[in-house]
């Protein structure tokens, strides 16, 4: 092995496993290693910014904007509140609901389709009497199975196909890995359907069903008074000490989530929840006088603040601080006034001392734009059934499903590739003014994008150092020349490595040494190019696998170890499935 091949494997393995820790964001994981590799002069500039040039990476680019004009126009929504029915059984929900969103998923971001569906499932739940935690992992699971059916369905598909290319490849069609995404898929269902049962019977904490706060109001702070110049940790009373201050306002300045420290003035406007007893005896704090017309309940309409409920990510940077110091306030500029975890909240005394966690949910009090400015923030997921929160208005219906369904067909009858028939719908979206150019921008997951960019250039590194035929070597020692058993040790490398980091970062890393492996072996790529696809996105054993899999985590109440009670069978079915239809449909 030589020096720079073990260099590019040295920091390769360094940044996977930053991530699985959860240290820092993923992308700045695998650009650290990338820009340290290109100032030992492993790889040359050019080459290892390669992935900013890679068609999938831009592709995955203009497919987010064409799924944001498709959630502006509510055709979703509406399917979605469709689905239920007047159903009352767990199995006939399971199949109105998982059949459907599998398909949908294999033409959207399945991220956005569980978002959409956390509320409606949770409130189908509560109306039933039926706990949420036996349809919210297999709701999950469902949409990971529906994205190994055509080329777009998980953007794991399209930066493996711009890596084909990249490499001189012929590029797998739009509904190629549906050969095998099919039935597994169906198969998966039907696991997923009969192993439900061992799921718990969980009922979550539902931090939007019933306030924990009961009431909100405003105080003014008197010019005269003592609290006027004073910060608000200097209020010692018991009663103050157990609400939550949300905002101030000053003149024409408002003030977001203050801290401890923040200095009070006179004249403010101090908005504070809690719980009511709690109120009352506030409006005896010498200081502070009651705005009586801007003390409200928690759901009259004119209230300018929101309740948002978010569950945290892995990759969050607050993981490990306390809900009381302050951090969350000062980085999002909400308030954070209720946190569950495993489905059960925690007690308000011991509230500002917490620990988060990745999959903690949080109830938190922010401005109206909160979930707007968040909505693409990998570092939590936004989960909330608040009506005055919900989608804007349908528009443009008819125009947006022409459009989409224009992209689908000219993209599956190899009319235009799927890079040229998104940009065309992108296009066609903005200039009709389906949606804004500023909305199209704003629909950008960047942290996705510059990870992808970053990983096809840690794949170029594999190449260029040797690296990925030193893998490959192993491969083929290990597997005693027999394609299938190294393809089956490709399988198996890129489902350990999806399930402790992101799914991008996995397939970016192991499509160099797969394509390696079957030149060793003189064999066709393409069995290995599918085995890594269908790998890299069949996360089913843990919540931080697979984004998905975190966003039902807290709202579910499940623990670490339900997932691998229906995970584990799960991936050991997809995998002799993947392992053994793969080859037959694509022969050596």
């Amino acid at each position: 092995m030589t020096a720079a091949a073990l260099i590019t494997i040295a920091c390769i393995v360094g940044a996977l496993a930053v991530m699985a820790a959860g240290l820092i964001r993923a992308e700045l994981a695998l650009f650290g290693a990338l820009g340290l590799l290109m100032l030992l002069g492993v790889i040359d500039p050019s080459r290892a910014l390669s992935g900013f040039a890679n068609q999938g990476m831009h592709t995955v680019a203009l497919l987010f904007i064409v799924a944001e004009g498709v959630r502006r126009s509510g055709i979703m929504e509406t399917a979605i509140r469709l689905l239920f029915g007047t159903t009352r059984k767990m199995l006939s929900a399971q199949v109105r609901l998982l059949i459907p969103m599998a398909g949908a998923s294999a033409f959207f971001n399945n991220t956005p389709i569980v978002a959409m569906l956390l509320p409606v499932v949770r409130s189908w739940c509560r109306s039933v009497q039926l706990p949420a935690s036996l349809m919210l992992i297999p709701l999950s699971y469902a949409t990971i199975l529906g994205g190994l059916c055509t080329i777009i369905g998980t953007s794991t598909n399209l930066v493996v196909a711009g890596m084909v290319k990249t490499a001189g490849l012929p590029v797998p069609g739009f509904f190629e890995i549906g050969k095998v995404g099919l039935p597994i898929c169906a198969a998966g269902l039907l696991l997923i359907f009969a192993l439900s049962r061992l799921l718990p019977r969980r009922k979550p904490e539902d931090l939007l069903g019933e306030d924990p706060r009961s009431f909100t109001s405003e105080f003014i702070v008197e010019p005269d008074g003592p609290l006027a110049g004073k910060r608000i940790d200097e209020i010692r009373v018991s009663a103050f000490q157990r609400l939550f201050p949300v905002e101030i306002e000053r003149g024409e300045t408002i003030i977001p989530a203050p801290h401890g420290g923040e200095m009070l003035q006179a004249g403010d406007r101090l908005v504070i929840a809690g719980e009511a007893g709690h109120i009352i005896e506030a409006q005896g704090i010498p200081g502070l006088r009651s705005a009586r017309d801007h003390q409200f309940g928690p759901d009259e309409p004119e209230r300018r603040r929101r309740q948002v409920e978010i569950v945290v990510s892995h990759t969050c940077p607050l993981v490990g601080h306390s809900v009381g110091d302050g951090s969350f306030r000062r980085r999002y500029n909400a308030a954070v006034i209720a946190v569950a975890r495993h489905g059960e909240r925690v007690e308000r005394q011991g509230l500002k001392g917490w620990r988060l966690q990745a999959g903690d949910s949080l109830l938190v009090e922010a401005a109206p734009g909160f979930i707007w400015q968040h909505r693409f923030n990998p570092e939590f997921y936004v989960v909330t059934d608040r009506p005055e929160l919900a989608p804007t208005e349908p528009r443009h219906v008819r125009v947006t499903m022409a459009i989409f369904i224009a992209m689908i067909a000219l993209a599956a009858c190899e009319v235009l590739t799927m890079f040229q028939a998104s940009l065309a719908a992108a296009f066609l979206l903005i200039g009709l003014r389906v949606i804004s150019w500023n909305d199209a921008r704003a629909s950008l997951d960047t942290g996705i994008l510059l990870a992808i960019a970053a990983a096809v250039g840690l794949g170029e590194a594999m190449v260029a150092s040797g690296a990925a035929d030193v893998l490959a070597g192993y491969a083929v020692s290990l597997g005693g020349d027999n394609p299938w058993r190294a393809m089956a040790l490709i399988y198996i490398a890129t489902v350990i490595c999806t399930e402790v980091v992101t799914n991008t970062a996995a397939a970016a890393v192991m499509i160099p040494p797969a394509l390696a492996t079957a030149h060793r072996l003189g064999v066709s790529y393409e069995p290995f190019v599918f085995a890594v696809m269908v790998a890299a996105s069949a996360s089913f054993i843990t919540p931080i696998g697979y984004q998905t899999n975190l966003m039902v985590y807290g709202p579910g109440g499940y623990r670490f170890t339900d997932y691998m009670k229906i995970g584990i069978p799960m991936s050991l079915a997809v995998g002799v499935l993947a392992i053994g239809l793969i080859p037959r449909i694509w022969p050596f």
